[in-house]
């Protein structure tokens, strides 16, 4: 008899993958049918814009319509997902925005690059504020911060909430934030086709019509796996609202600096 048996604990058996997989090409099966439904009721009747916005008025007003438009919206997804209304720490959401913008915008300024390199183009492009060649954009200043604002929101809804624990852990928050990063990222185009009459970014691969693609996924996953690490190494320090601080300074200088 084994020593698991033993002890009176049940063997640990294997999880096939199988289900994890289905459940991926479901999504993306979602997703293409979702995006060409908004190619059909956006991209195409404005011909498939190639309008960039660059000037600093133009700009400004986007990211300040992006912020008033997109934070509500992502402070009501996690309580609805808990039912119940959520009371953010000013400490760690400041925490989760500036580390979020030093992975989100510290990786773009590397992927685009990468991707030109290995495959002769690049991921995507910016089209509203693009700095660095496009890699990166300054609506980054505003994006990637309440982004991390609502990962800090999500973490807190699957903590309290009973029927959420099974997404308690690294690895199942690192897919979940992959994931929604790609749905967010067609909301973000909407907001900007339908207001603004062109792509906040466009992507180069079609496999999802440009607003996203499964090119993103892998990345997102090891980056936010990553960020997540240290957000967790970071999140009960005393003085982690200052560490966020440091993460923001530092990543928009990096993005205002010279290409």
């Amino acid at each position: 008899m084994s020593t698991t048996q033993q002890a009176g604990v049940a063997p640990v058996v294997p999880r096939s993958p199988a289900p994890v997989l289905a459940a991926w090409v479901g999504v993306l099966a979602v997703g293409w049918v979702i995006t060409r439904l908004l190619t059909g009721a956006l991209v195409a009747p404005l011909g498939d814009p190639a309008t960039e916005i660059t000037g600093a008025r133009a700009s400004a007003r986007f990211a300040v319509a992006f912020a008033v438009f997109f934070a509500p919206l992502l402070y009501l997804l996690p309580c609805l997902l808990a039912r119940r209304w959520l009371r953010p720490d000013a400490r760690t959401v400041a925490l989760y925005a500036g580390v979020t913008f030093f992975f989100g915008a510290g990786s773009e300024l590397v992927m685009d690059p990468a991707f030109i390199s290995v495959l002769g183009r690049p991921c995507y492009l910016y089209r509203v504020w693009p700095v660095h060649g496009g890699y990166t954009s300054g609506v980054g200043l505003v994006l990637w911060p309440l982004y991390g604002f609502f990962v800090s929101m999500l973490h807190h809804a699957i903590h309290v909430t009973p029927a959420l624990r099974h997404l308690d852990g690294h690895g199942a928050r690192a897919a979940l934030l992959a994931v929604d990063a790609m749905l967010l990222e067609v909301a973000a185009n909407v907001f900007a086709l339908a207001l603004f009459g062109t792509w906040l970014f466009r992507y180069h691969a079609p496999d999802l019509h440009h607003f996203t693609t499964a090119e993103a996924f892998p990345i997102y996953l090891v980056g936010g796996y990553a960020g997540l690490r240290l957000l967790h190494a970071l999140e009960t320090h005393p003085r982690r609202a200052w560490v966020g601080a440091a993460f923001y300074v530092v990543t928009a200088a990096a993005v205002a600096g010279p290409a």
